[in-house]
């Protein structure tokens, strides 16, 4: 509903700075929520369906990079419900059962527990958001009940919800009722913008406050009562209309969902709780996509990078082309549209770059923060190149490689004239903006880089698997050219490869411990920390087959293998930390990058070892999701995966872990430029008996096979062909 500016009554902010509000607050646990998604557009709640404690950093109901609802809680005769259960409809609706305590009544009357029954519904459809009460009454006689719902908007950005402070903010109104059922709260942010959160409440409530709607409810014996919020997020002047039609809403998420399903890769096997893991990852990629233009590109993740994002969407849908190339191909036009043009220190934007991380929130409109776009991440580019070379191999769309040839041109060219800050070959990063990342790798928290002391190194910092990663765009997109006509270029590219491979065995071998060095830091001294960053270049093709064998079996000892998955860093290392975000933690998109890498180059063993600990860690959480991160701790007999506590969930990269891994051990090559699929030396994990693949996108055929496992040997069988033809082929190498 629209109310003129005029009509509203300025206030002052009733809501504390969130990292204060919050700092009495026991942590707890993000993937142990409740999380509805649809894109940009996200709830985490409690599993009672309540976001408390309010303004908490870990619930709300956020769009567009703003928190909407910051409070919304049941409460029935002035207490919280008692949740019986909780589940999720993939990651558009839950279903939430509760019931009362015992309670005394206004008129002295006792209601035993567990004789009222709440069941309690949530949607969410594009930026609508349904929650849906109905109260039974299992007594023999009539009872009224007291029902408060308390709610508040506190519509701060996603960054100051992360803990970054902010000394001035925009200005509240007092919440408005309009008629017996509309509550809004209103917000006029630094950058100009008003915000609204627009509440619809029926039946009308028996009294509307400011933030709180309350009922008395007469429930008589096995009778219904249906309480319903609708809550509308609005962003300036955009009042485009929004469906609020419950039925029409839960109908077009699940024919939404229907179509990504139809459209996708399927799977199936005798393991139940492995399917139902797989069936939760290919929710996931379905509720993070982003409309961008005509393309859906991935989200990185739920709480904290509901947004686009350069290396992780690059390596989400690198990961996801076995399930469905159309999210690499989307992913590829869409950070080409932002590449970069201009040189911008605020930004840590060159000519050429691909994009980190773009950001719409109030902070980010006000440069406050620098992420509306912002460049800060050295291995995006590279990456870029590898996602396009890998989705021609899987799609052989020549218009795309065409179309994207000049980005790709630009891309190389940012990896000569800007990559390598001090022309010694290497790519380094160094952060110029003030509020940039001071890490720029994949590992980019603040203590990522230290030396054994414990400090911090200086920049400029080059790590090893980004020289990995630009050996490998530079190799692949040197076949590429090739075929594409640019000889010249491509001779240059192949020459640079090895010239790189050469200078990355001189400068990150250690002799002494048959391993490369996480980094070089700004005097180009060696970080010579056992960590996870070598792995990465099993899959680069950058290694010989010796270090290929040192790389592996380095990887597989204990200071290293968790027994849930590898660590980002030995537990021998003074610096190492099983609990923190980068020293010692399971990330399940690392691991699979390097089982990738393993399985490449033909130690299926241990891809297969960590396939398995993946999937024994994902047991331990909800909807056998795997979360961005866990901790390192060495896993003993009996032992679940200990959890991160600010874990995002679901984060891509983790669910697409389970996909690429999957093609790394059945060894599936795609070559569809040739129309070739080769399946190379396919392995079954012994808890698995048989896996089927259906609606398997390769070039413009669409597979389906069947692995089964017999006496300890992995048959491939091809049960279909469509579309056009497809030579498959079995190859059993020793």
């Amino acid at each position: 509903m629209t109310i003129p500016e005029s009509a509203l009554e300025e206030i002052a902010s009733p809501y504390q700075e969130p990292r204060i509000a919050c700092r009495s607050q026991a942590p707890r646990q993000v993937s142990s929520n409740l999380t509805l998604i649809d894109g940009k557009t996200f709830l985490s709640t409690t599993v009672a369906g309540d976001i408390v404690p309010s303004v908490a950093p870990d619930v709300g109901f956020f769009h567009d990079d703003t928190r909407f609802l910051s409070h919304l809680e049941l409460c029935i005769a002035g207490r919280q419900a008692l949740v019986l259960s909780s589940n999720t409809e993939k990651t558009y609706m839950s279903q939430i059962e509760l019931t009362a305590g015992s309670m005394t009544l206004r008129n002295s009357f006792n209601v035993a527990e567990n004789t009222i029954h709440i069941r309690r519904q949530q949607l969410l459809n594009h930026q609508a958001f349904f929650d849906r009460l109905r109260f039974q009454n299992f007594n023999t006689w009539p009872v009224e009940l007291r029902v408060e719902i308390f709610l508040a908007a506190d519509f701060v950005d996603v960054f100051q919800v992360r803990g970054v402070p902010r000394k001035l903010h925009g200005q509240y109104f007092r919440p408005v009722k309009t008629g017996e059922h509309n509550l809004s709260f209103f917000y006029r942010g630094l950058d100009g913008v008003m915000r609204q959160t627009s509440i619809e409440i029926s039946p009308s409530p028996a009294a509307l406050e400011e933030r709180c709607a309350k009922w008395d409810l007469m429930l008589h014996p096995m009778k219904e009562v249906q309480l319903n919020l609708t809550v509308v997020p609005f962003v300036g002047d955009s009042k485009s209309p929004v469906n609020t039609e419950y039925g029409d809403c839960l109908q077009e998420r699940r024919e939404r969902y229907r179509r990504w399903e139809s459209d996708s890769a399927s799977f199936s096997s005798n393991n139940g709780i492995f399917d139902a893991a797989l069936k939760t990852a290919v929710s996931d990629f379905h509720s993070l996509q982003i409309q961008e233009g005509t393309e859906r590109v991935v989200a990185a993740g739920v709480p904290w990078f509901a947004t686009l994002f350069g290396r992780d969407s690059i390596i989400a849908s690198y990961q996801a082309l076995l399930l469905n190339p159309q999210l690499a191909v989307d992913t590829l036009r869409v950070l080409a549209r932002y590449q970069g043009k201009e040189y911008s220190d605020w930004q840590d934007e060159e000519p050429g770059k691909i994009l980190h991380e773009y950001r719409n929130g109030e902070m980010t409109r006000c440069n406050e923060m620098p992420f509306g776009p912002y460049y800060g991440s050295v291995d995006s580019t590279p990456l870029f190149l590898i996602l396009l070379s890998e989705t021609y191999a899987w799609t052989a769309d020549e218009n795309l490689v065409e179309e994207l040839l000049p980005a790709a041109y630009r891309a190389l060219d940012w990896i000569d004239q800007y990559g390598d800050l001090d022309a010694d070959g290497l790519v380094e990063y160094r952060r110029r903006s003030l509020k940039g990342l001071v890490n720029q790798a994949w590992k980019d928290s603040w203590d990522a880089n230290m030396r054994s002391d414990g400090s911090i190194a200086p920049p400029p910092i080059a790590t090893v698997e980004v020289q990995g990663y630009v050996y490998c765009a530079k190799h692949r997109m040197s076949l590429l050219l090739r075929a594409f006509g640019d000889h010249a270029r491509a001779d240059k590219l192949k020459k640079d490869a090895v010239d790189l491979a050469d200078r990355l065995e001189n400068a990150f071998w250690r002799a002494d411990e048959h391993f490369y060095a996480m980094a070089l830091d700004g005097h180009k001294k060696p970080l010579n920390a056992i960590s996870s960053n070598p792995g990465h270049l099993l899959f680069t093709g950058v290694l010989g087959k010796e270090h290929v064998r040192r790389v592996v079996e380095r990887m597989m000892r204990d200071d290293m293998f968790t027994g849930w998955g590898w660590r980002t860093l030995s537990d021998r290392e003074p610096t190492f930390n099983p609990l923190s975000y980068h020293r010692g933690s399971v990330w399940p998109h690392d691991n699979s990058l390097i089982a990738y890498g393993m399985a490449l180059n033909e130690f299926r063993a241990p891809a297969l070892k960590v396939l398995t600990a993946m999937f024994q860690a994902a047991i331990g959480f909800r909807d056998y999701r795997l979360p961005e991160l866990f901790c390192g701790v060495q896993r003993r007999e009996h032992d679940e995966p200990v959890h991160y506590p600010i874990s995002c969930s679901p984060q891509a990269w983790a669910s697409g872990a389970w996909f690429l891994i999957l093609t790394a051990v059945l060894g599936i090559r795609p070559s569809a430029p040739t129309r070739k699929l080769k399946i190379i030396n396919p392995q079954l994990p012994d808890w698995l008996d048989s896996l089927q693949i259906r609606n398997m996108v390769i070039g413009k055929s669409r597979v389906g096979l069947d692995f089964s496992l017999r006496n300890g040997r992995t048959f491939c069988n091809v049960v279909s062909v469509e579309g056009e033809k497809l030579v498959v082929s079995m190859e059993f190498r020793k």
